[in-house]
């Protein structure tokens, strides 16, 4: 029985099965809640959208009348961030003439605009990145007093630079030499630029891609207006090591809980937000058969879960019409959902209100999280990783609950459409065909989300 004043115990509440030849074999697990604790807040954007800032260039994707990639944001949640960024900021240019730059992505007023009036037909708002890599920091302040100018209260900060921590690695746009100390300067001066023309202007950063301790160093050098702190994030990679799966994807939680860790400890040292403001999968991409599975749409949910947990103020899932781990797909309209879209709209339905502690006791590889929402009304989600087909429930909590259980397999996406749900929309199904059995995921997941109404708001 739910009760404020107690520890909520599901015992036997999920049950998950092994498929065999002939028989099922019913595996019990239970979840104790902390209902009374304050938990974790959740923030209302926690949700977020990473993409190339070469689609800002594209003068047919963030535009007004885009209804279709509209709908699809607006499905995952009233509120959210969208992060503009990536490798391709590195070949940005700012040109408010005629003239063209070969190689380059050129970013316009005009193109400013198009974004602009996208993200009014939103309730969501912009992190805008601007080109570090190679770049001056009179032109970036240029097109800093620009898009402030156009996105207004839109926008929540300027990152200058995309994955500094690289410059003298991978990318190779600055000397192997290269530190933190080498990148705090040069951010100073785009920064000075930047603030005199846009005197209020909101920073976040460093942006980096692995070196976690960058972030200490960064926010050690006390910036002016800096308002979050952002890393990034990816499971595995690259797309090409035939090494990565979906099994190997699905038990990685574990990994990011060190950096999840140290963001924390950061966080209350510095009095900022953080925020993974690009993360997905598998980087350079997407494997097929792996990021483009439902699989994957669990591990996405999971991992905004243990952000959430970690006092995170949000996830951006990196994407675009190029990606295999895009959640969102098409490089025209209609564009349509990929698997981790899902995965991003189970975490907006679960996970409302507060975070509470929730502890598992499971023979099974499971995740599970609760979640209170400002009603009262509690929300158990639990998962499995992997290695089963089949999923059975039986709850006996003693009050009136409402459940969703879903039982998929990971399908991958065609070109024509989406091997998916099968309680997708007509116009999903109208656009997707069944997939072969070379296709699908080798092994079956199971998520199951309850929904506890507290006796005192029952009716």
């Amino acid at each position: 029985m739910l009760d404020r004043r107690s520890f909520l115990a599901l015992a036997g509440s999920t049950l998950l099965a092994r498929t065999s030849a002939r028989a099922d074999a019913a595996v019990p697990a239970s979840v104790t809640i902390a209902y009374e604790d304050p938990g974790r807040a959740i923030a209302a954007d926690f949700i977020g959208l990473s993409y190339e800032s070469a689609l800002v260039a594209a003068p047919d994707y963030f535009t007004p009348d885009n209804y279709s990639l509209l709908g699809l944001i607006r499905a995952l949640g009233a509120r959210g961030i969208i992060r503009i960024g990536g490798n391709t900021s590195e070949r940005t240019a700012w040109e408010t003439g005629a003239a063209s730059q070969t190689g380059r992505y050129v970013i316009t007023p005009a193109a400013v605009d198009r974004l602009a009036a996208f993200m009014s037909a939103l309730d969501w708002r912009l992190i805008h990145g601007l080109n570090l890599a190679d770049n001056t920091p009179e032109r970036a302040a240029n097109e800093a007093a620009y898009v402030a100018r156009a996105l207004g209260s839109k926008l929540i900060a300027f990152q200058i630079g995309n994955e500094p921590d690289g410059f003298g690695r991978w990318s190779a746009v600055r000397p192997a030499s290269y530190d933190v100390q080498a990148f705090v300067a040069e951010w100073r001066k785009f920064h000075a630029a930047i603030h005199a023309r846009v005197p209020d202007a909101r920073f976040a950063g460093p942006d980096v891609a692995a070196e976690t301790d960058w972030i200490k160093a960064f926010a050690d050098a006390e910036p002016e207006n800096l308002v979050l702190l952002t890393r990034h994030y990816y499971a595995a990679g690259p797309a090409t090591d035939q090494g990565v799966t979906l099994p190997k994807l699905l038990g990685s939680a574990a990994q990011i809980e060190p950096v999840l860790r140290k963001l924390e400890g950061f966080g209350r040292t510095y009095r900022l937000p953080y925020r993974i403001a690009e993360t997905n999968s598998v980087y350079a991409g997407g494997r097929p058969g792996v990021s483009d599975t439902l699989g994957a749409a669990l591990w996405g949910a999971e991992l905004m879960f243990q952000v959430a947990a970690a006092g995170g103020a949000g996830v951006n899932f990196h994407g675009g019409p190029d990606k295999v781990y895009t959640p969102i797909a098409g490089s025209a309209a209609p564009h349509h959902a990929q698997p981790l879209h899902y995965g991003m709209l189970l975490f907006a339905q679960a996970a409302r209100g507060a975070l509470v502690p929730a502890r598992l006791k499971a023979d099974l590889n499971l995740a599970s999280f609760a979640a209170r929402a400002d009603d009262g009304s509690l929300r158990v989600w639990a998962a499995l990783r992997g290695g089963f087909r089949n999923a059975a429930r039986r709850a006996e909590p003693g009050g009136r609950d409402r459940t969703d259980v879903r039982r998929r397999e990971h399908r991958c996406i065609r070109p024509l459409g989406t091997c998916g749900p099968r309680n997708a929309t007509v116009r999903e199904r109208a656009r997707s065909r069944r997939c072969t059995r070379s296709e699908r995921g080798s092994r079956a997941a199971a998520t199951l989300i309850r929904n506890f109404v507290p006796r005192s708001r029952r009716p």
